[in-house]
C-alpha cells in the first residue's frame, strides 16, 4: 500500500500503519458493528465496538477506499474509545476534511464515515 504525492504526512502515516485497523480480538463486553457503504463515492466502513457498561473501550474497523478516506476512518474510530456509542454522532466530517486536507471532491467519502458512526449511536443499550 502506497500514498501518491500529494497527501500530507499525515495522511501517509494514518494510511500506511492505521493502528485501529482490524478486527476486535477476543475479549469481555458487548460488541457493536456497523457497516456503511457507498461504491458510488468509493468507500466501504466496517466498524466494530466493544462496549462495557456505557464506554466504548476499544474499537477498529476495516474499509476499502483512498488514502484520505483511511485516515479519516483510522482518526474517527480512535476518537470512539473513552467515550460512550451515543457520542458518536458528534463526529463532524468538516473538521476531519480541514484536520487532514480532505480536497472538496471526496469530502462525499467523509459522509459514509458519518453513517457508519450514527449507526453505531443508534445501536440499542445493552440488556439489564
Amino acid at each position: 500500500m502506497t500514498a501518491a504525492p500529494g497527501y500530507s504526512d499525515r495522511v501517509r502515516e494514518l494510511f500506511m500503519r492505521p493502528p485501529h485497523a482490524g478486527s476486535l480480538p477476543p475479549g469481555p463486553g458487548r460488541v457493536i458493528a456497523v457497516e456503511a457503504v457507498a461504491p458510488e463515492r468509493g468507500a466501504w466502513l466496517e466498524v466494530t465496538a466493544r462496549v462495557e457498561g456505557d464506554t466504548v473501550v476499544e474499537a477498529r474497523f476495516r474499509a476499502w477506499g483512498c488514502p484520505h478516506f483511511i485516515a479519516a476512518c483510522e482518526l474517527a474510530v480512535a476518537r470512539l474509545e473513552g467515550r460512550p456509542p451515543g457520542e458518536a454522532v458528534q463526529f463532524e466530517p468538516a473538521a476531519l476534511a480541514r484536520e487532514l486536507g480532505v480536497p472538496a471532491e471526496k469530502f462525499g467519502r467523509l459522509l459514509v464515515v458519518e453513517d457508519a458512526l450514527r449507526a453505531l449511536a443508534a445501536a440499542p443499550p445493552e440488556s439489564k
